[in-house]
This record gives C-alpha cells, sequence and structure tokens, in this order.
C-alpha cells in the first residue's frame, strides 16, 4: 500500500472548498435547499464550483 501524499495544490483546493462551505453555510439569501445545491456544486465541480459561487451565488454583499 502506498503512503498518502499530499501536494500544494491539492492543500490549495481543500483550503479553498472549506472556505467556500462556511461561506454557504453562514450565507442568509439562501434556504436549506439553496444551501444543499450550492455545497453539491461546489463539491463536485471544486474550485470552479467555489469560483462560480463567489460571483453568482452569494447575492449582493454589503460593504
Amino acid at each position: 500500500m502506498d503512503p498518502v501524499t499530499i501536494t500544494f495544490g491539492g492543500l490549495v483546493g481543500f483550503v479553498i472548498f472549506i472556505i467556500t462551505l462556511v461561506s454557504i453555510v453562514k450565507n442568509p439569501n439562501h434556504g436549506a435547499l439553496g444551501k444543499f445545491m450550492w455545497i453539491l456544486v461546489a463539491f463536485f465541480l471544486s474550485v470552479l464550483g467555489s469560483i462560480l459561487w463567489l460571483l453568482f451565488g452569494r447575492g449582493r454583499v454589503s460593504r
């Protein structure tokens, strides 16, 4: 059995996914089903899903 190795790109992708996941869960603009769907998009599309969330999913962000 080969040992598990972690690459830098894999670690960065994982951190981006976790940040996206926290952002989705804390967002008040979507209900439970909407949040679940966005989590699936972010999970299956990886970094692209996170970018889609940042562009289209967050809604209006107050500054």
